[in-house]
């Protein structure tokens, strides 16, 4: 036994691995760390020599990971996660507020203009809380810390995994006034196919969504295609062209025209590790993503379909504009 614990390596040689495969060098690594380079030098060394492995090829440039540093970045990320996880969890049994960081997976639309606006409230009750919000757009660039909570379109389906519905969204196709001004209002399938259609690549059909969906992304004319939420919304706003959007978007975006019969779309589930709901800090953001997603003061949000002109005038200072109006009463006899 003596002779196991003696060879078995050190969690801080381990963690100077971390910051040498994260940041990419060895330099990179001690400042991260704030030692001296030969010290991240020696340590590297030592742990090397202990799992008789090289983990790291290195370079002028920097460092590679061998096949064995990948493994072992795999199995260190998850001891680095447990041990921040630790300290947070003691940090807030000592604590009487929520303390700490707490991370957040989402797509990235619903994290910019769902839940990002009420981020300041949240921050202000609670001065001692920190949020990540993690839309997965850049790989390489991961936040510091997994999400302890996700907002998923995708039922959960592990054991250790507690999912609860968290919104319902409704999808209909939806333009700006000034791109309805300049190329008129679609009002057969025909016309809806000839203007230019700005298409989510991300986005699936689902079962609850009728046949003719699928026909019209198939038949549409695609000007524009991205896999950002935000960026097909912010084409939109800016006139490029039609796209199906989620109706909640009339919350945030109320000068955008719905054109057409909304469909059922997807649900969004709020989903987290059993255990960490007892985590004071993670609890209360739970129980913010329930008010900012509350479907009795947000309609919008609502298992069967609201429509925006019943839930307008629920929004603070929101005034429908009549021109709008006009051309979203038309629309909605559209045959689409």
């Amino acid at each position: 036994m003596a002779e196991l614990v003696r060879h078995r390596s050190d969690l801080s040689d381990l963690h100077v691995f971390y910051a040498v495969a994260i940041h990419g060098g060895l330099n990179a690594a001690a400042r991260a760390l704030r030692v001296d380079p030969s010290t991240v030098t020696r340590t590297l060394d030592q742990l090397e020599s202990r799992l008789n492995a090289k983990l790291v090829r290195r370079s002028p440039q920097g460092v590679t990971l061998t096949r064995a540093g990948e493994m072992a970045l795999q199995r260190v990320r998850t001891i680095e996660h447990l041990v921040t996880e630790l300290e947070a969890e003691i940090i807030d049994a000592e604590s009487a507020v929520p303390e700490g960081r707490v991370t957040v997976g989402c797509p990235d639309g619903v994290g910019a203009y769902m839940v990002t606006p009420a981020l300041a409230a949240l921050l202000q009750e609670n001065p001692k809380l920190d949020i990540g919000l993690d839309c997965g757009l850049w790989q390489d660039h991961p936040l510091r810390s997994e999400a302890e909570i996700v907002l998923t379109y995708n039922e959960p389906t592990q054991s250790d995994l507690v999912g609860k519905e968290l919104a319902h969204l409704h999808y209909a196709l939806f333009a700006s006034p000034k791109f309805l001004d300049l190329y008129g209002t679609p009002t057969t399938i025909d016309e809806f196919v000839r203007h230019t259609f700005v298409h989510h690549v991300a986005h699936t059909p689902t079962d609850r969504m009728s046949a003719r969906v699928p026909a019209f992304h198939e038949l549409a004319n695609r000007r524009m295609e991205s896999n950002s939420s935000a960026a097909v919304m912010e084409a939109v706003k800016a006139g490029v062209g039609i796209a199906a959007l989620p109706t909640a978007c009339l919350a945030f975006q109320p000068d955008l025209v719905m054109l057409g019969k909304p469909v059922p779309g997807a649900r969004l589930w709020l989903v987290h590790h059993r255990e960490t709901a007892r985590i004071p800090r993670v609890r209360t953001v739970i129980d913010w993503l329930y008010e900012v997603f509350d479907p009795v003061r947000k309609p919008w949000f609502r298992a069967e379909f609201v429509h925006p002109s019943e839930f307008m005038h629920l929004l603070p200072g929101a005034v429908r504009p009549a021109a709008a109006l006009t051309h979203g009463e038309n629309a909605d006899r559209a045959k689409a």
